[in-house]
């Protein structure tokens, strides 16, 4: 796995959430543009991504990644280098514009938009807080 793929990083997130999407949005914002973002399940690029760093059967759905040069970090594990390449795009900012859409998350059932309630974001923030994982890249 060549690193260089990912000399800007690349965030990762489950675009059908909505506070998910917020933020992804946000990071890359607070970054300058120097995250790139790119959602589960609509981007080709996350896509392509995905099945060049993770392990074949691996389901990378069920957390957020922070994919950067030393490797994969989801959810917990991923909270400290969004914060560090948050800093870094602080002093760099992005090199070109980030591709993401940020399409509407949330799909209207005709009651209700259940992933806009508190206590949908409350239940995501706790399984991001209590899950986290990583796969580093071995040096070139």
């Amino acid at each position: 796995m060549s690193a260089s793929l990912f000399a800007r990083p690349l965030l990762i997130y489950d675009d059908k959430c909505y506070s998910c999407t917020k933020f992804a949005r946000l990071a890359s914002a607070l970054s300058r543009g120097w995250i790139r973002t790119a959602g589960h399940y609509y981007s080709q690029e996350a896509k392509e991504a995905k099945a060049t760093v993770f392990p074949q059967g691996y389901d990378p759905t069920r957390m957020f990644w922070l994919i950067n040069r030393s490797g994969a970090f989801g959810a917990r594990s991923g909270l400290p280098r969004v914060a560090k390449e948050i800093a870094v795009g602080w002093f760099r900012g992005g090199r070109d514009k980030n591709n993401d859409t940020f399409a509407p998350a949330c799909a209207y059932d005709g009651t209700s938009m259940s992933c806009y309630t508190p206590t949908n974001v409350f239940r995501r923030l706790a399984t991001m807080l209590s899950h986290g994982a990583s796969f580093t890249f071995a040096r070139d």
